[in-house]
């Protein structure tokens, strides 16, 4: 006698930029409104062979570095929210749709953000969802029971708002060395100023008593309040004496176009560290 057995497998994945496994991408993965057109558009292609369900959503959340330089997302910060998240000002046209394979959707947003609000940039997060048309089908054989396999794809990709006068800047307090046999951990500790998010890029850079540069460690990042970079390196093949660390933010990133960008005159800082 045969039992009767349905399984469903959710896989459900978060991702900041398209990858290889999605099978809807997106573009731009980092989408800019302003005050003056409240109009903004990507686009939703299925690259998969089976027809997609698209669903369209909104949530606020921030990336969070502590004293030890380690990432989080924040997303239950109400009081961030209150004063940053463009959320509830948002709607996307359409908001759920079906994309035959091969086929390619415009998705328009608008932003309704009342008059009164402060200068500086608010964001949201887009949540894309996908998932087959067909629900999962229990196909039952004489040996064995199995199911197709459902997938929801989550892509979670970036919304900012710029109002009136934008900047955004960075404040380097201390840089911390930690070194750990053959590692070296270089924390920065900084103060994000302006009323804008930092967008850009962190380079930390190991040099010798030449001024030539011996390592460097490199990130593309947001950052939206104060905390602090952590950055490794690996100085097992560095010969004993006395090295300068430096630490430098640049408003500028590879994936995010200059004009979009809130810029800054780079900002860095410097100190000393001793391998004997």
């Amino acid at each position: 006698m045969n039992k009767s057995l349905y399984a469903i497998t959710l896989l459900i994945l978060s991702l900041s930029s398209i990858t290889a496994f999605a099978q809807v991408t997106i573009a731009p993965t980092n989408l800019f409104i302003d005050d003056n057109s409240k109009f903004g558009t990507y686009m939703v292609i299925n690259g998969s062979n089976e027809t997609q369900e698209i669903s369209i959503d909104f949530f606020f959340s921030y990336a969070n570095l502590d004293k030890n330089g380690n990432r989080s997302l924040i997303k239950d910060d109400i009081e961030k929210a209150e004063q940053h998240s463009i959320v509830e000002y948002v709607q996307a046209f359409p908001k759920n749709f079906k994309l035959a394979p091969d086929q390619r959707q415009i998705v328009r947003l608008r932003v309704s953000a009342p008059n009164d609000l402060s200068d500086g940039t608010y964001w949201s997060r887009i949540r894309t969802s996908s998932t087959p048309e067909s629900p999962p089908i229990e196909l039952q054989t004489d040996q064995a029971v199995t199911a197709q396999v459902g997938i929801i794809v989550e892509q979670v990709t970036g919304l900012f708002y710029k109002i009136g006068n934008v900047n955004t800047g960075i404040e380097i307090n201390t840089i911390r060395s930690e070194r750990d046999g053959s590692k070296l951990t270089v924390l920065t500790d900084f103060l994000k100023t302006g009323n804008s998010p930092f967008l850009g890029s962190i380079y930390t850079s190991l040099l010798d008593q030449s001024g030539r540069e011996v390592k460097t460690g490199f990130i593309s990042t947001s950052i939206y309040f104060d905390g602090t970079h952590k950055q490794e390196l690996d100085i097992s093949d560095l010969a004993n004496g006395t090295y300068t660390i430096k630490v430098t933010f640049e408003t500028n990133r590879s994936d995010i176009s200059e004009r979009d960008i809130v810029g800054m005159e780079p900002v860095n800082q410097t100190t000393s560290f001793e391998i004997n």
